[in-house]
């Protein structure tokens, strides 16, 4: 991989995580409070693994 697709690939991986934790909302409304949890939970695990994908990418040059 050269160093260009290795930045695009971290890229998108902390473009993805990002897009994640926007999704985090602190007052749902209709939605019971353990659903919204839960939901947010789920969320900010996906958005975690992501960030740390993109921490451990290692260039090819490496």
């Amino acid at each position: 991989m050269n160093a260009i697709d290795h930045c695009l690939q971290r890229f998108a991986l902390l473009d993805r995580a990002d897009d994640l934790l926007n999704e985090v909302r602190l007052y749902r409304t209709g939605v019971p409070v353990r659903e919204a949890i839960a939901q947010h939970r789920a969320l900010l695990r996906e958005a975690r693994r992501h960030l740390e994908s993109a921490q451990t990418l290692v260039p090819a040059s490496a």
